[in-house]
């Protein structure tokens, strides 16, 4: 008992020791964060905003100024002045030299977040947001919620940036609640209640939440609150940006006569000030052009060209350049319009290039699965080796034919029997390789959904989905064994894809599947996965932003060992999927496969694609006719 006592008095001594241990180490951790700035330090502070606002030659001149004394400041001057340098630095088409600047902010070696929490998220929101311009992906959430973690873990005074920024990143990527949320914890932190550019900006981006929300009458009621208290504060630019904004809306809204007078307004507010861009001037000429007079459109789209040619930017050249055709042609010089229209079409290759350029690179990182890279490697090697048999094999039988005259007749026969054989192996072949080329996509589709999921924290809806995401990926395994499936069989796999897709836009859409009455009891063959890359076309581009509820159909039919599959959607049609400028690959692949089956079977094999908006309805409709076989 004595000891018992003894080890249980020493274990609470050395808990009691080891919490005022972690208090005092805590202690330490908060008091070195709180670190009285230098009046060198307080001063370049008080330049971010403003540096943030406007970068005008008078800007750039005062903190330049500030050189010599941040130098001789200590690291957190230097720090907040190379931040200022490359705030100035910033660039619409280069920022090598802004990025260079932003490096420069912390010293070499370990970062002490401890130390230069401040510093370390300037530095870290500065290079995320000049990423925004190239991409948002998974590095880019991972990115701003560690910042987030250490704005709130470290009590950073300004966590209304870190905010910001947040809500910047969800609002381009489409995740427009969270971007609200963002929007309005930056206004909650924001400390200057008197500051009414920055609540002007804050209003603002209410605003344009609202308005991809399609909800333009509260868009409308933000940005006239903007406008309230933009009117109150002296910056001009501000003003302007309110007033381009309400213009736009107020077109939404169908009153082009406002919507005008009030992009004017702006217009000429940043015509004084030397900030007009590329889009204005554009947007401006084409006003003038409306309304016929020919010479200030003319004008100002000349402006719009001057601009895109430094940098030069094609996409740019070639609106402006078609404009310039529009207003020459419809004034009956018909000599410049062609020549404007003939550089516009230059132009807009040069930029379909860039664009394919791209999705080339995006295509490439798509197929960076290790496995599915061996397994269609595999599947290559075999044809090739079929192609050198086949060539060996006719030359071969072609020196027989020749040699053995007597013989041309038997040798003709044997030459077509191996001849139908090896491209029936071809066509084996060729089939199991379109299909392997098609589940990496879909995988890849998946497993995004299930991480954005996981990186929102919803934690239910991640383990739903990967159930599913696993019943559906075992039926699928089980059919790619097989050239040839249960029609039923795959029914059910494409019931569980579609159950899966609910999940994953948060049942925007709902669907029905009629199949063949007794389809469990026969014994009627089909190719697996052909039907689910037209479902997901039709998720992916037509129930996505839809103001009503979705609605997708799958009807099956069989009409003399035909498969009739119908599948119909109510989403936007075949012009809103092709001006978003999306190709669907397995939409491709499945074609392919079609076309071999119907080689292979002698029978139609033919897909019909059609928009609905022809019949005054919304949406697509799929028509598929697919060969079956009984099972023996």
């Amino acid at each position: 008992m004595i000891n018992f006592r003894i080890i249980l008095l020493a274990g609470l001594l050395f808990c009691c020791l080891l919490s005022c241990r972690q208090q005092g180490s805590q202690t330490r951790t908060h008091d070195t964060n709180v670190i009285a700035n230098s009046p060198v330090v307080d001063s370049l502070k008080q330049w971010i905003d403003s540096v943030d606002r406007s970068t005008t030659p008078a800007t750039r001149k005062k903190v330049e100024s500030l050189y010599a004394a941040a130098m001789a400041g200590g690291e957190r001057a230097q720090g907040y002045y190379y931040y200022l340098i490359g705030k100035l630095q910033w660039q619409p088409d280069s920022n090598k030299a802004a990025i260079a600047s932003f490096l420069r902010m912390l010293p070499p070696g370990s970062i002490d977040t401890t130390r230069m929490t401040d510093l370390y998220l300037l530095q870290q929101m500065a290079l995320l947001r000049l990423d925004l311009k190239k991409k948002i992906d998974d590095s880019t959430f991972a990115r701003i919620y560690q910042l987030l973690d250490i704005a709130a873990r470290f009590h950073y005074p300004d966590i209304f940036r870190v905010y910001d920024l947040a809500a910047e990143i969800h609002f381009r990527y489409g995740v427009y609640d969270k971007a609200k949320l963002y929007t309005d914890k930056a206004t909650a932190s924001y400390p200057n209640p008197d500051d009414n550019y920055y609540h002007s900006y804050l209003m603002e981006a209410q605003s344009r939440i609202a308005e991809r929300q399609h909800n333009y009458p509260l868009a409308l009621r933000y940005e006239d609150s903007a406008l309230v208290l933009a009117l109150r504060q002296p910056d001009s630019l501000r003003i302007a940006t309110v007033y381009s904004a309400l213009g736009v809306l107020y077109e939404k809204m169908g009153q082009q006569a406002k919507g005008h007078a009030l992009m004017i307004q702006a217009f000429h507010i940043k015509e004084r000030e030397n900030k007009v861009s590329f889009r204005e001037y554009v947007n401006y000429g084409q006003m003038f052009m409306e309304e016929a007079q020919y010479a200030p459109a003319v004008f100002y789209l000349q402006k719009a060209v001057d601009m895109a040619r430094t940098p030069t930017n094609a996409s740019n050249l070639s609106s402006a350049y078609n404009t310039l055709y529009t207003i020459y042609y419809q004034s009956g010089d018909y000599k410049k319009a062609v020549l404007y229209l003939d550089s516009a079409s230059n132009m807009a290759l040069t930029a379909l290039e860039e664009e394919q350029l791209k999705k080339v690179m995006e295509l490439q990182a798509l197929n960076e699965l290790k496995e599915q890279q061996h397994k269609t490697l595999d599947i290559s090697r075999q044809y090739n080796n079929q192609t050198i048999i086949l060539r060996q094999q006719r030359v071969i039988l072609l020196i027989l034919g020749i040699l053995m005259i007597a013989g041309v007749s038997l040798g003709l026969v044997l030459i077509r029997q191996r001849k139908l054989k090896t491209q029936q192996h071809h066509m084996a072949l060729e089939q199991r390789l379109l299909r392997s080329q098609m589940e990496p996509h879909f995988i890849f589709n998946t497993l995004a959904v299930l991480q954005s999921f996981i990186r929102h924290d919803e934690k239910e809806k991640a383990v739903k989905y990967l159930n599913k995401f696993a019943r559906l990926l075992r039926l699928n395994l089980d059919n790619s064994r097989h050239n040839l499936v249960q029609l039923h069989q795959e029914v059910e796999a494409l019931e569980n894809y579609l159950s899966l897709q609910t999940i994953r836009f948060g049942n925007i859409f709902d669907y029905a599947i009629h199949p063949i009455e007794g389809c469990e009891e026969m014994d009627i063959l089909i190719p697996p996965m052909l039907m689910q890359p037209f479902v997901e076309n039709a998720i992916q581009h037509g129930m996505r932003n839809l103001a009503y509820k979705g609605h997708i159909s799958v009807q099956l039919q069989l009409h003399n060992d035909l498969l009739h599959c119908v599948i119909e959607d109510n989403g936007h049609g075949l012009a809103a999927s092709s001006s978003a400028g999306k190709h669907s690959l397995s939409g491709i692949i499945t074609r392919e496969r079609l076309k071999i089956l119907s080689k292979e079977t002698g029978k139609l094999a033919s897909i019909v694609v059609s928009d609905k908006q022809e019949k005054g309805e919304h949406g697509v409709k799929v028509t598929l006719i697919i060969p079956t076989q009984r099972e023996k």
